[in-house]
C-alpha cells in the first residue's frame, strides 16, 4: 500500500467529490431506519428532509440515556441487532461506560481506517509492532491489531503483562513500534530504567501514542522520542465516531480525514470557531451506518486554523492535535486551564516524573491550582511555578514530591482531582 500524498494520491479511501452525495445518503438512511435518529429529529422540530447542517449536534449524554431507558444497546441502530458482529464499550472515564455496535461492514471500515493511518506512519511488512493495551471491551485495542493484519505488519499482544515483562518480550522478538497511549510510554521508559532494560528499547524506532492528549504536545512527544530514541506520532479516534485523525509526520499533529468525516470545530455558543481559537471538534463520521452519529459532539479541544501543513495535505490540519478535552477544562478565577497545558510545562522541566493536578477553594473562596509533581533535586518547582505563571497567568502551587510516590496509570491517565467547593446562587 502506497503511503498517504495528500488527496488525489497514496492511500484513496472515497472520492473528495462524493462526500457531499455520502453526507445526504447517510442522513436520509438513518431518519428512515434509525428509531433513535428519527425521534430526535421529530422532537427537534426538522422537515421531513433536513441538511445535516440543520441537525443540532448530537452528545454523548443523549445515546448514554438512550440506552439507559432501552437497555441493553438502545434504539440508535439502523439495521436489525441480529446483523451486528461487533460490541464494544466506551472506556467511562467520563461517565457511563456507553455500548456501541458496529456490522460487518461498518468493522472493515474501521480496519481500512486504521491501515490508512499506519501507512502513513511507514508500517508495513517489515514491522513488528508491540501492542501495549489491556485488550478489554474497548475497540482501540481489536481495531489496532486488524489495522497492522490490513498492512501485513505483526501484532504482538502485550495484554496481561507486565511492564517489565512487556520490554522483555520487545527486546526478544526485536519489536520495531509500539502503540500505546503517551502516558504509558513514559511508563515503560520509567520501567526500563529501575529495571535496567534500557537495551529492550534498541530495535524501536516508532512509538505511535493514541488514547489522550499528549503525543502532538512539543514537550511530551520530544521526552518519548529522547527517551525511546525513535520517532513519536499521533492518531485520535472514537468508539462513537471512529479512527478520525491521522498523524501529520512532516508538520506534527493531526490531519481530520475529510473523505470519511464532516468536521466542524465550534465555540462554546456551538458556533464555527474564529480563526486561531479554540474550539470543540465535531464530527459525522460517513461510512459507519450501523451505529451513526450525526454532527458528533466528540469532547476532544482542538485549534481552529487555515493552515496547511508543510507537506500540503488537503485534509483538515489539527497542528496541535487534541489540546484537551471539554470534561477536563476548569475555569480557575476567569481562566480557561487544560490540564494537557500543564503536562506541556512538566515535561519542559528536567528530571520531572508523574504528577498530579487538584483545584481546590480556598477559605476566601478563591479557586486555586495545587500541583504535586515528581521532581529531581534542584530548582526545578520554581521554574515549574515561573512557567506555570506565564503560560496560564495564573498561580499555580507546586508541591515537590519525592519520585516514585504518586500511583502509575496503566491506560489512560488520570491525573486531575476537583476538590473545589460548589457555590450555588
Amino acid at each position: 500500500m502506497p503511503a498517504y500524498e495528500g488527496k488525489g494520491g497514496g492511500v484513496e479511501l472515497a472520492r473528495a467529490t462524493d462526500t457531499d452525495a455520502r453526507r445526504r445518503e447517510l442522513v436520509e438512511l438513518v431518519l428512515e431506519r434509525n428509531r433513535f435518529q428519527r425521534e430526535r429529529a421529530e422532537a427537534l422540530g426538522l422537515g421531513p428532509s433536513p441538511e445535516l447542517a440543520d441537525i443540532p449536534p448530537l452528545t454523548k449524554r443523549e445515546l448514554v440515556d438512550d440506552q439507559a431507558r432501552h437497555p441493553p444497546f438502545g434504539t440508535n441502530l439502523t439495521y436489525p441487532v441480529e446483523e451486528y458482529t461487533q460490541l464494544w464499550q466506551t472506556s467511562g472515564t467520563t461517565g457511563r461506560p456507553l455500548r456501541v455496535l458496529d456490522t460487518a461492514e461498518d468493522w472493515a471500515w474501521w480496519r481500512r481506517l486504521f491501515a490508512h493511518t499506519l501507512t502513513v506512519a511507514g508500517v508495513g511488512t517489515d514491522d513488528r509492532v508491540g501492542l501495549a493495551f489491556s485488550f478489554g471491551p474497548h475497540v482501540q485495542f481489536w481495531a489496532s491489531q486488524e489495522g497492522l493484519q490490513e498492512v501485513g505488519a505483526m501484532a504482538v499482544l502485550l495484554g496481561g503483562m507486565t511492564s517489565a515483562q512487556r520490554l522483555q518480550t520487545l527486546a526478544e522478538i526485536e519489536a520495531t513500534a509500539v502503540w500505546c497511549t503517551p502516558t504509558y510510554a513514559l511508563r515503560l521508559l520509567e520501567v526500563a530504567v529501575q529495571e535496567r532494560l534500557e537495551p529492550a528499547l534498541e530495535s524501536v524506532r516508532l512509538v505511535l501514542c493514541t488514547g489522550e492528549p499528549g503525543a502532538s504536545l512539543p514537550g511530551v512527544r520530544e521526552r518519548i522520542e529522547e527517551g525511546f530514541g525513535a520517532r513519536c506520532i499521533d492518531h485520535a479516534g472514537l468508539t462513537e465516531a471512529g479512527p478520525f485523525g491521522y498523524p501529520c509526520p512532516e508538520g506534527h499533529g493531526l490531519h481530520v480525514l475529510e473523505s470519511e468525516f464532516v468536521c466542524e470545530i465550534l465555540d462554546e455558543e456551538l458556533r464555527p470557531a474564529v480563526a486561531g481559537a479554540r474550539g470543540e471538534l465535531v464530527l459525522t463520521p460517513l461510512g459507519r451506518t450501523g451505529y451513526p452519529v450525526l454532527r458528533y459532539r466528540t469532547g476532544d479541544v482542538v485549534v481552529n486554523t487555515a493552515d496547511r501543513c508543510p507537506a500540503g495535505h488537503e485534509d483538515r490540519w489539527l497542528p496541535g492535535g487534541i489540546v484537551g478535552r471539554t470534561d477536563d477544562m476548569a475555569i480557575i478565577r476567569g481562566m480557561n486551564v487544560y490540564p494537557s497545558a500543564v503536562e506541556e510545562a512538566v515535561r519542559r522541566v528536567s528530571g520531572s516524573g508523574e504528577f498530579r493536578i487538584t483545584f481546590y477553594t480556598e477559605p476566601s473562596g478563591m479557586d486555586e491550582i495545587k500541583l504535586e509533581v515528581e521532581l529531581e533535586e534542584g530548582g526545578g518547582a520554581r521554574r515549574l511555578q515561573d512557567t506555570m505563571r506565564q503560560q496560564l497567568g495564573l498561580r499555580v502551587r507546586v508541591v515537590p514530591v519525592t519520585p516514585g510516590v504518586l500511583p502509575r496509570p496503566n491506560g489512560k491517565a488520570r491525573r486531575v482531582v476537583d476538590a473545589r467547593t460548589r457555590r450555588f446562587s
